[in-house]
């Protein structure tokens, strides 16, 4: 079972519990991706929940996981409905995305960056994290345009904002998408970009267009 399915589980054992419900099917119902009662006898084997006739229930493990996963999906939606403006019925799925490509580092700093919001955009509670125990007040610049990222630095693409179709395609033709992973080679006389095992030449304009969400340095 792969990662991106655990992490469904989990937060549809979290979602069904905040409605009450602890049953198998209404967890099986909640999941986006595809998943079995098998998948979640897998889930109880590693630890994660408990299942007992045909009760779910997260363990100390599972629960910590799942509030992961909560967390970075629901201060996503606040930050494509707050910040960028999309509609309700993009927001569900454009947060399930970004849920999976997010370092716990990011996760804080953008929760820093939003205010510390407690809910998400349909009235669901955020669970709170460290930063907002420690109420901070400043956030390290995690995201910002491919065309300010340094040489040698790694990220992915957090969302493109193209001026036209063209440049849309463009990016598109070179794999810049929202979940791409990145490095900047080359900063002048032009912007080169690895694209996943691709080089690019850019122009530093076309490269306004992207937000990156930098890897810490390793």
């Amino acid at each position: 079972m792969d990662d991106h399915l655990i992490d469904e589980l989990l937060e549809a054992v979290w979602a069904c519990r905040e409605q009450g419900r602890y049953d198998l099917d209404c967890i099986l119902r909640e999941v986006h991706a595809e998943a079995s009662r098998e998948s979640v006898r897998q889930l109880a084997e590693r630890g994660l929940i408990t299942l007992k006739d045909e009760r779910v229930e997260l363990t100390a493990e599972g629960e910590g996981v799942a509030k992961c996963i909560i967390r970075r999906h629901r201060l996503a939606e606040r930050l494509f409905a707050d910040v960028l403006g999309m509609s309700m019925d993009q927001i569900e799925k454009a947060a399930c995305n970004f849920e999976h490509a997010v370092v716990p580092e990011v996760t804080e700093g953008l929760c820093t960056l939003l205010g510390h919001p407690r809910e998400c955009p349909h009235g669901r509670p955020i669970p709170p994290g460290d930063c907002c125990r420690e109420g901070r007040q400043e956030v390290k610049r995690a995201l910002m345009p491919l065309a300010d990222v340094l040489c040698g630095r790694q990220g992915r693409v957090a969302y493109v904002r193209p001026q036209n179709h063209d440049r849309l395609h463009v990016l598109l033709s070179m794999g810049i998408a929202p979940g791409a992973h990145l490095s900047v080679h080359q900063r002048t006389p032009v912007l080169v970009v690895a694209v996943e095992q691709s080089e690019f030449a850019m122009d530093r304009e076309v490269a306004e267009d992207v937000y990156v969400w930098l890897e810490p340095k390793g």
